[in-house]
């Protein structure tokens, strides 16, 4: 009764152009599904000759599974969605009916649909951000390196690594397969090359844990060496992974080292890769905490303050006394050989701690050449007091310890001093010069006890009676520096007062909080009064026009003296 358009599908006028378009859309997607369809039947066919046959309920079952299966590809949604879209204006009762097909298989799938959407648009959110990240901050960054100096890694790296581990935590997402066989695709010759290396390593640990089984004593000896075999096995990993993955990072500019454990292995379909991640960082962080102690001035063992302990370390060997894996320490050495990489953020921040212990060493070694060459000669004159003065006070102001070159180059320079005064220059005070190598052979001793401490502290006194230059002041700070030191010492226990050295020290001094000194020799500066209302009180607060209590032990003017 009406006259409506005989073509299948009903298009607005100003829209035409899109009939032929769709329809070609259309007849290529069924086109296509036809052929995975028929290559799916082949593969089912053939895997079914070699199967026993099986129940009609389970078979009925494969069907039911298959169909569902087929609504949830994203082709079939598609073309699902594109026939309900195209035939909804239609004229035509077939293809009414073709669409209420459609949309009655849309319902049930347009959920998992919809997730995979939400998959796919954190994907491209993350490779946004890395875009814009490396046009802003990562050029800001590495002009700033540039400026500094500095190994600066590549942040576009860092991000494309982000960007991968989004797309690994996505594995759904549409764009996830097609970006995984790119970057396999491009590292094929090297990933195979790594993936045989990773084999031989591990055949050669588990080879070598087989016979320290079999030469193993008892149960527990085997069990020792089987935990021991697993970090040589982790450490081995390392070892051969690493250089292959700056290497891919370089190539690939992702930061392969940024991504975990499990997005490195699924990334690049190589189990071995296991825990390389966190191997890598363990030896990063054990180089990283050895440079800080240094820079510190920490005391050894823990920190490598000698010449032979850093140059054990830097060949892959744990110093004595060092609580550090041996592994760690063997890993990081081979992988200081590696070729640096800006791609790596961890490549830049490994380099560049190594390069400030191996620098360490080579200006410790240069200035324990010095000391050596200026004490080979079998006898020192006053000519040679300049020299072995500059090179002891350069010795006890750098942060490598040698208590025996210290202690050589001051009895060297007591025993100039002990000459007679006309061999020096009448610049010189003999009295004064005997002071000071007596404070600079002090300070050369590096463990301090009790039994110093009275020494120190006359020392200290004669300092502060001298001349008020730097180098009294810096003498001053270094022994009060060696006083602290017995005070700590000296804290699990009794305190000795640092004014008679001869009862406990029993209070303390504020703002210092040293307990630094007796009670008797607290009333001895104080009037009776005084002493009634400390002893009351368990406490003295001196006011500003009482005579000046010190500390003891740093000569920190006291604002109260309390009962510890």
């Amino acid at each position: 009764c009406f006259d409506l358009s005989s073509t299948p599908y009903l298009f607005p006028r100003d829209a035409s152009r899109m009939r032929p378009l769709c329809t070609r859309i259309l007849a290529e997607l069924q086109q296509s599904q036809a052929d995975e369809g028929e290559s799916k039947a082949e593969g089912e066919g053939k895997k079914r000759e070699g199967e026993p046959a099986a129940h009609g309920g389970d078979k009925e079952s494969d069907v039911k599974e298959a169909a569902k299966e087929e609504e949830c590809v994203p082709s079939t949604v598609i073309q699902h969605m594109l026939n309900a879209a195209l035939g909804f204006n239609s004229s035509d009762l077939d293809i009414q009916q073709s669409v209420e097909k459609s949309v009655t298989a849309l319902i049930p799938v347009l959920p998992a649909f919809r997730d995979q959407c939400r998959r796919n648009q954190a994907v491209l959110t993350a490779m946004q951000v890395e875009e814009e990240e490396k046009n802003g901050e990562g050029v800001r960054e590495r002009r700033k390196g540039e400026e500094e100096g500095e190994a600066t890694p590549s942040h576009t790296a860092m991000m494309r690594a982000k960007a991968v581990g989004t797309l690994l935590d996505h594995p759904k997402s549409s764009f996830s397969t097609l970006i995984y066989d790119n970057i396999r695709a491009e590292i094929e010759e090297e990933l195979e090359k790594m993936r045989a290396e990773l084999r031989e390593a591990e055949a050669k640990i588990a080879q070598e844990r087989r016979e320290g089984e079999e030469t193993g004593g008892g149960e527990g000896e085997e069990g020792s060496y089987y935990l021991e075999s697993v970090r040589m096995q982790a450490a081995a990993r390392t070892k051969v992974a690493v250089p292959y993955l700056l290497s891919f990072s370089s190539e690939l500019e992702i930061d392969m080292l940024e991504l975990s454990n499990s997005h490195l292995c699924s990334l690049l379909n190589v189990d071995e890769l296991q825990l390389v991640t966190a191997e890598a960082e363990g030896i990063l962080s054990t180089v990283t905490v050895h440079r800080s102690r240094i820079e510190k001035t920490e005391d050894p063992p823990a920190c490598l303050r000698s010449t032979s302990a850093l140059s054990s370390f830097l060949k892959g060997t744990v110093p004595a006394g060092v609580d550090d894996d041996c592994f760690t320490v063997q890993a990081a050495s081979a992988l200081s050989t590696s070729e640096p990489c800006y791609a790596s953020k961890w490549r830049c921040e490994f380099g560049e701690a190594w390069e400030y212990l191996t620098s360490t060493l080579a200006r410790w070694e240069e200035l324990e050449g010095r000391i050596n060459e200026a004490l080979a000669k079998e006898e020192s004159t006053a000519a040679d007091y300049a020299l072995l003065s500059s090179l002891l006070d350069e010795l006890l102001s750098a942060d490598v310890l040698n208590e025996v070159a210290a202690t050589a180059l001051a009895d060297r320079l007591h025993f100039i001093t002990s000459q007679s005064t006309s061999r020096f220059d009448e610049s010189y005070s003999r009295d004064k010069e005997e002071l000071a190598v007596r404070v600079k052979k002090a300070l050369a001793k590096r463990e301090v006890t009790e039994d110093d401490f009275a020494y120190l502290k006359k020392l200290f006194d004669e300092v502060r009676t001298e001349s008020s230059d730097d180098a009294k002041r810096e003498w001053q700070r270094a022994i009060s520096d060696k006083l602290d030191q017995i005070v700590k010492k000296c804290a699990a226990g009794q305190d000795t007062c640092g004014k008679c050295y001869s009862r406990v020290a029993s209070h303390k001094c504020l703002p210092c909080s040293h307990v630094s000194i007796c009670e008797e020799c607290v009333a001895k500066q104080l009037s009776s009064q005084e002493v009634d209302e400390m002893k009351k009180m368990s406490m003295h607060i001196v006011k500003p026009d009482d005579t000046p209590i010190e500390c003891p032990y740093c000569q920190q003017a006291a604002a109260c003296i309390s009962l510890h």
